[in-house]
């Protein structure tokens, strides 16, 4: 891509999500001041995190030039009774915009870094979304985990998931420093939260995604991202460690069926 044509799509999407932000937050907050007196915390929080989603998926999807979602295999249907954690390999900031498209109609809570939480408001809709945070500290190269608030995170996705409440999750934890690479190490927390709730786990593949928001790189791209979505994984009958290992192949499988990986495994 030209870099001046670089600059100019970063520009226009920066734009696109800060507009979709402000919009989301001041439609969160006049629905939240009409349906206060006869709704629950949880139920404003729902209809919020649909408000945010839906929103950013006209602004940074449908009103996207440079970036393409193409969904590969839908999701399947979330039964309104079910307990559901959809898990997604990461590989970009741009991630949790890409998922939107295939996880419409539906809407989950995202496990977000706690610093997000504090951006104007694009945060501020994350939290009236009820969106769950994790967060870190400087150890670690910056990975390490506030004391407690591994703990409470769970507490809180183990109340939505007990609600019928999906809930989206990174496992990898972080972006993939080698995005063409094979997945990274699955971390066992949410699996093993799915066996002792009885969850049913959805997963999804993501690919192209790297070159929308490069790692390292404040600048956006031209991209073409690949989703595929994966047949309903229960949890019963499975350790949190086969479980997730079971996932992790699933993801691994599908993703290397989509045509950019094929076209790379062609180069080697």
């Amino acid at each position: 891509m030209h870099p001046a044509l670089r600059v100019f799509a970063t520009v226009y999407i920066f734009l696109m999500i800060f507009i979709s932000w402000v919009i989301i937050w001041l439609v969160q907050t006049i629905t939240k001041a009409l349906i206060f007196p006869f709704t629950t915390a949880e139920q404003q929080a729902d209809i919020c995190g649909h408000i945010f989603r839906r929103i950013s998926f006209v602004f940074v999807d449908v009103l996207n030039p440079f970036w393409r979602t193409k969904v590969l295999k839908a999701l399947p249907e979330m039964k309104k009774d079910g307990k559901y954690i959809v898990v997604l390999n990461h590989l970009s900031n741009a991630d949790p915009w890409f998922a939107i498209r295939p996880i419409l109609p539906y809407d989950c809570k995202w496990i977000c870094k706690g610093s997000l939480f504090k951006v104007p408001f694009g945060g501020w809709a994350l939290k009236n979304n009820g969106d769950l945070a994790i967060h870190f500290t400087a150890e670690k190269g910056g990975w390490g985990t506030k004391k407690g608030s591994v703990g409470a995170l769970m507490d809180q996705a183990r109340a939505c998931v007990r609600r019928s409440q999906p809930i989206a999750v990174f496992p990898e934890g972080v972006r993939n420093p080698e995005p063409l690479g094979p997945l990274q190490e699955f971390k066992l927390g949410f699996f093993t939260l799915a066996v002792e709730e009885d969850v049913t786990i959805l997963p999804i593949a993501i690919s192209g995604s790297e070159t929308a928001w490069p790692r390292g790189d404040w600048k956006f791209n031209t991209a073409s991202c690949f989703v595929t979505c994966g047949e309903p994984i229960a949890a019963k009958g499975h350790t949190a460690q086969e479980l997730c290992d079971k996932v992790k192949q699933v993801i691994s499988d599908m993703r290397e069926s989509h045509p950019d990986r094929k076209r790379l495994q062609k180069k080697d």
